[in-house]
């Protein structure tokens, strides 16, 4: 039984009920009393079964909406948040234990429960179900809402905090900025559905209303991570959003709760749709070829239709989905393939900007500066191990030519397919790198004169027979210039290096297509003077 109004007589369990209406427990109290906001009272006779015996006896509440008192036979036993004038929302059920003086007022039963229930807003009265039994039992029985909750939250935060970290110490690395807003934010929204937490903070703030806000607070922030995902352009369209996003959670931290709840339906319309029209424009942008696309856009997909699914639930279009033991939602789910989505993204991003760094992405050969340190390191052991080693430098004879009369993309796949088989001929130990432009060099580390010499004869013989096919029909045909310098004991890396430039300056003089070698000190009979290098 239940009634709109309040009277301390309602909990008495003597009261008169019988003019009172019928309503279905758990349920809202709008099915029966329409948009009603105010106080209402729950009556229920209860007869305990005899194997309760002399237990302490319990009772739960899941949901109710907002503040309540419990009453056994006209015995307050408990309640949850506060009346008004003080209103505050009591967030989630609870358990109490029944006095023994409550019970007391009717040994034999039936025992009468009353519940007082005030709502401020949205939706009222006993939203979860009510439970009866031995005290013990029903705690055990407790839902692991909370430790589930808590448990994503902790986790969610640890990786926020990691990209925090991250983005402090690579300023550049905007998308880990971000995404450790986004979790953060969602972080905060998922704390306000922990009872214990609701409880905490009741006193001093409504626990909806901090939620809302930092739902709405982490929305930019998103905005801003789908589009350094999938390198969209973030214009004035984007910084107007933004904006409105700002002016929510004014909206959200100033309006009434009463007013707050009246505009709930279109806060949630608004984002769903913004979530669904940004994942649609995330698609359109994300490239086959660009790395992690799939990933994004599954990661994207399933947190944008999770939240909408959800927001769809809650006004009763599709079934509520309970994933998670006690937790009847399904975004946490779409919101976990999220964040393992983006750190697949990111990681794999970090990691391939630091590859870059050492790796030149067209030929996948080595940078000139990791050359450079190998050639230094290399020079050490020596001085103290002794031994030799051979550098040996690389020019494609014609490159240009070859450009100009095909285009670039035919001469980017000739420095591809010659970086590969620099790769294929050197020996696993020795270091081939991209010098600049259509120069390489190999590192051969313990290589005399002589082995320097082998390696380059069989790259240039392998080289004649490479041909990069031409778009009409044809192919190009390759040779390549080398010089040979090798180096013993006492080595200077920069002397090596001058050595092999002076050898491969001579190869191209004298014809091209040819191998020039030399030891350290000793200059090749007509060799000019120094040329300035390239760099690259």
């Amino acid at each position: 039984k239940a009634a709109r109004g309040d009277a301390p007589a309602y909990a008495a369990p003597g009261f008169d009920d019988r003019g009172w209406a019928s309503l279905a427990v758990p349920g809202e109290w709008e099915t029966a009393f329409g948009d009603y906001d105010g106080f209402g009272w729950y009556r229920r006779a209860v007869t305990l079964p005899t194997e309760v015996g002399d237990a302490p006896v319990g009772i739960a509440l899941a949901v109710v909406g907002d503040a309540f008192e419990v009453y056994w036979n006209g015995v307050k036993v408990g309640g949850r948040g506060r009346f008004p004038p003080d209103f505050t929302e009591a967030v989630q059920g609870a358990l109490f234990l029944v006095p023994p003086a409550a019970l007391a007022v009717r040994p034999g039963g039936p025992h009468v429960v009353a519940v007082r229930v005030y709502n401020d807003y949205a939706y009222g009265g006993l939203m979860g179900p009510v439970t009866v039994g031995p005290y013990e039992t029903l705690a055990q029985r407790s839902s692991p809402r909370d430790v589930v909750i808590g448990g994503l939250v902790s986790f969610f935060l640890a990786i926020g905090v990691y990209h925090l970290v991250f983005w402090a110490r690579r300023r550049q690395a905007r998308e880990n900025l971000y995404f450790a807003a986004v979790i953060l934010a969602i972080s905060l929204y998922g704390a306000t559905f922990s009872a214990t937490v609701g409880e905490a903070v009741v006193e001093w703030v409504n626990p909806y209303r901090v939620g809302l806000m930092a739902l709405l607070a982490g929305g930019p922030f998103f905005v801003r991570l789908v589009y350094a995902l999938f390198d969209l352009r973030h214009g004035r369209r984007e910084r107007g959003v933004a904006a409105l996003f700002a002016g929510a959670v004014a909206l959200a931290a100033l309006t009434p709760l009463g007013v707050l709840a009246e505009l709930n339906e279109w806060i949630d319309a608004g984002l769903a749709v913004g979530m669904l029209a940004l994942v649609v424009r995330a698609g359109r942008a994300a490239s086959p070829h660009r790395p992690h696309a799939r990933t994004l856009m599954l990661g994207t997909g399933a947190f944008a239709l999770t939240f909408v699914y959800d927001l769809a639930s809650e006004y009763g279009f599709v079934p509520v989905a309970v994933l998670l033991p006690g937790v009847p939602s399904a975004f946490w789910i779409g919101f976990l393939v999220f964040v393992v989505a983006v750190g697949i993204a990111t990681a794999g991003t970090w990691a391939l900007t630091e590859v870059t760094a050492l790796v030149d992405p067209l030929t996948e050969l080595s940078r000139r500066h990791v050359l450079d340190d190998a050639l230094r390191r290399e020079a050490d052991r020596l001085r103290r191990a002794g031994g030799s080693m051979a550098l040996a430098m690389v020019d494609l004879d014609y490159l240009k030519q070859i450009n100009d009369a095909h285009g670039h993309r035919v001469g980017d796949e000739v420095l591809a397919r010659v970086g590969r088989l620099l790769r294929t001929t050197a020996r696993n130990v020795d270091l081939p790198a991209r010098f600049g432009g259509d120069e390489f060099a190999v590192l051969l580390y313990d290589t005399g004169l002589e082995g320097a010499t082998a390696f380059a004869e069989r790259f240039r013989a392998h080289l004649r027979e490479l041909r990069v096919p031409l778009p009409g029909g044809g192919a190009v045909p390759l040779s390549a210039s080398i010089g040979v310098a090798v180096a013993t004991d006492l080595v200077d890396p920069d002397a090596l290096m001058e050595a092999a430039d002076q050898a491969l300056y001579r190869a191209k003089s004298e014809g091209r297509d040819r191998i020039v070698g030399v030891r350290v000190g000793e200059a090749p009979a007509g060799a000019p003077a120094p040329r300035e290098r390239k760099r690259g």
